[in-house]
């Protein structure tokens, strides 16, 4: 059923003037014939971080911070993430079954209240996705066994795409889980707003920069419209690197406080990245690392000066790193600032607890 475009005018209104804290995050899947890619911009307060290869067979129960039992699993895929906040909190990455998850901020977030479910923390969320599901279905199933814990998580919501070509924006609102997959999801795209929002700001404009709505909506909604036009001149006309094509949509969304671009060639399983700092681009083979548990586990620094393929590059893993990631990058966020040194090491040793079965 259509929307009368008084109620688009209406609801486009007042989320132009609506407050909300400033992290801005831009992602979106080019998706045509073979080629399928997933762009996405960081965009934060802090740039390093490290790379971090995932093994699979890994026994793990979530950390515990809040009311309700942990979560329990076993990782099923080896994957690729990065990392700023520890081993087992990424920000986004991708497995080797080809599964593609990675968050933005969200104001609006409000996620379920304590129930049976397992519990763990909004970034331990993406890497029990990475460990256990090889598709976005898979990924939407995990939430009868599962729950973000809202009193000790920041508000995020998600995109994610999988080898097959699906595709799903996930959101908590309300505390229940709300999903765009298919004819839902006309836009392939996520930024940070709720994406009913962003879509109708899209709909009402065309995707027009010349249209008033465009002019007066703010950074969140103009990433979205950038996004979605790349997108719909994919669609149109592709030529060309899907990988450069998306590099370039993600340069005309980047604000200043960009500190990643991240492309994923989600069919190659290549990963291709650039920091502020470090602007060449860089690349790795997510398929060529050894993800059985009983290897090492391996780290890159994001920021290391190196060119082209880095795959191997890769260092051991070690707790002092976790540790002097983990401090650096709670003393580099203005809210986590303060945070106590026990809660510090609590995180940085939490990885000695995992059991390779």
């Amino acid at each position: 059923m259509r929307r009368p475009r008084s109620m688009i005018v209406l609801v486009v209104s007042l989320l132009i003037f609506l407050p909300s804290r400033v992290y801005p995050c831009t992602t979106f899947c080019l998706k045509n014939g073979s080629d399928f890619v997933f762009g996405r911009n960081y965009d934060w307060e802090i740039e390093y971080g490290l790379i971090m290869v995932n093994k699979r067979g890994v026994a793990k129960t979530a950390l515990a911070l809040g009311p309700g039992e942990p979560a329990r699993w076993l990782s099923k895929y080896g994957s690729v993430t990065f990392n700023q906040y520890g081993r087992e909190f990424p920000l986004g990455g991708m497995n080797e079954a080809g599964l593609v998850v990675e968050l933005m901020w969200l104001a609006q977030t409000e996620y379920p209240n304590a129930d049976r479910r397992g519990a763990l923390i909004e970034l331990q969320w993406i890497q029990y996705q990475l460990d256990t599901a090889g598709t976005v279905d898979e990924v939407i199933s995990s939430n009868n066994k599962i729950r973000i814990d809202a009193a000790n998580s920041n508000p995020l919501h998600f995109l994610i795409c999988d080898r097959r070509g699906g595709v799903a924006a996930i959101e908590f609102l309300g505390g229940l889980l709300r999903v765009h997959k298919g004819k839902d999801l006309p836009v392939a795209a996520l930024t940070n707003n709720t994406y009913e929002y962003c879509l109708d700001l899209f709909k009402l404009s065309g995707g027009d920069e010349r249209h008033p709505a465009f002019a007066q909506s703010n950074n969140s909604l103009k990433r979205f419209v950038w996004a979605a036009q790349g997108i719909k001149a994919w669609d149109a006309k592709p030529s060309g690197s899907p990988v450069v094509f998306a590099f370039q949509v993600l340069d005309k969304a980047a604000v200043d406080r960009t500190m990643f671009r991240i492309v994923y060639d989600i069919k190659l399983g290549t990963i291709h990245f650039r920091a502020k700092s470090t602007p060449e681009i860089r690349s790795l083979r997510v398929r060529q690392f050894d993800f059985t548990c009983t290897s090492p586990v391996k780290i890159l620094d994001i920021l290391e000066n190196l060119k082209g393929d880095v795959t191997s590059q890769f260092r051991d893993y070690s707790r002092e790193a976790n540790y002097d990631l983990i401090k650096k990058s709670f003393a580099g966020t203005p809210f986590l600032k303060g945070t106590p040194d026990d809660r510090l090491r609590q995180m940085a040793n939490y990885p000695d607890s995992l059991e390779c079965k």
